[in-house]
């Protein structure tokens, strides 16, 4: 059994960078027991103190000081016939020491923090007993992914560290792995028990995973049109692009589309119960004349707007725009059909790099 000395850094920050559950743990009794946390124990003595203090803390369930303790003995001066003494109960400790990562498969979103703690838990197994191993310095460090956390904790009466994820900044392999480990700081150096190194796997929920509803507002020159082609379009594109999506509706009340699309939550709800999807996807649509020409040549400018919409939390999850597109006709309004096809195609071929960089 080794403890690996290891230069952990454990400041709160920026990390770029963790549990597994023990596949040999298995649930038994668990001691209940009065507690009293002591501090630390890092004042300097010899082996044999050391050794019978490390004894002492471990008779009592203070695993953190006998950790501590039984580390150091192993690096003071003395009786060299101590060292076999001490290996034997360093090795022993450790091998009943074991970990588990407590959390539910969390999903996890950029920009965002995660809705609950992570919770690593260090017990002591004796028999068919486990005892909680309170008050032991536990780290946190994001092993693949970008997120701001709780770095430096430290087990409770119940064994329990918690880490709190409040700001995720980047997913990689389409999440964040965290990793917790037992980090002792002894003198100059920190010591990390890999035997108890636990990693937390946060995955982010692909956007095809949700229902999504298409609501369309299509206006030429302001005028509603009820049966948007464009609309069509974009949404058999995200079909052929393997989202689950649903019926959709076309929308001529401009004020509730817009209310909905600036967020206000009793207009989002109308839309919730009507459709019955996880996302909606407000696209408008618009033409307006742009010049005149002659009397049979005139212009027109079209711009096509996306924004889906997470209706659990209100939250904007995706969104696109292509503006100022033109369109010529010996009409007006051939000019602007013009226009909007001109900006479907060009929208289209927009998504087509958009999506295929969503999860």
């Amino acid at each position: 059994m080794t403890i690996v000395a290891t230069a952990c850094t454990l400041q709160a920050g920026l990390l770029a960078g963790c549990a597994t559950f023990d596949n040999g743990f298995h649930e038994r009794a668990v001691r209940e027991q009065a507690v009293i946390e002591q501090p630390l124990d890092y004042a300097p003595s010899s082996k044999e103190v050391l050794l019978n203090k490390a004894q002492h803390y471990k008779n009592n369930r203070d695993y953190a000081n006998a950790l501590i303790n039984i580390v150091r003995a192993g690096q003071a001066e003395g009786d060299e016939r101590l060292d076999e003494s001490i290996n034997k109960f360093r090795n022993n400790l450790i091998e009943n020491l074991n970990a588990r990562a407590l959390y539910e498969g969390a999903v996890v979103e950029a920009g965002r923090g995660a809705d609950a703690s992570l919770e690593y838990m260090l017990f002591y197994t004796d028999g068919e007993l486990i005892y909680p191993a309170f008050n032991v310095p536990v780290t946190f460090k994001v092993r693949r992914g970008e997120a701001r956390l709780t770095e430096k904790s430290f087990t409770n009466s119940a064994g329990i560290a918690r880490c709190d994820v409040m700001h995720v900044s980047r997913l990689e392999g389409g999440g964040l792995v965290i990793r917790a480990s037992v980090c002792l700081h002894i003198e100059d150096d920190v010591f990390n028990i890999e035997k108890l190194e636990r990693d937390f796997r946060l995955y982010h929920r692909s956007l095809r995973e949700k229902s999504i509803s298409f609501v369309v507002l299509e206006q030429y020159n302001d005028r509603e049109i009820e049966n948007s082609v464009s609309g069509k379009r974009i949404e058999q594109f995200f079909i052929q692009s393997e989202f689950s999506v649903l019926q959709g509706m076309t929308e001529t009340d401009d004020a509730q589309f817009f209310s909905a699309w600036d967020g206000d939550a009793s207009s989002l709800a109308v839309y919730g119960k009507a459709l019955g999807s996880g996302l909606v996807a407000f696209t408008h649509i618009q033409s307006l004349p742009s010049s005149k020409v002659s009397e049979d040549f005139f212009f027109a400018t079209s711009t096509i707007s996306l924004s889906m919409v997470d209706l659990s939390t209100g939250r904007l999850v995706f969104e696109s725009v292509v503006e100022d597109v033109k369109g010529a006709g010996n009409t007006e309004e051939k000019a602007g059909a013009r226009a909007i096809m001109e900006a479907t195609d060009r929208f289209i071929e927009q998504l087509h790099v958009q999506v295929s960089e969503l999860h």
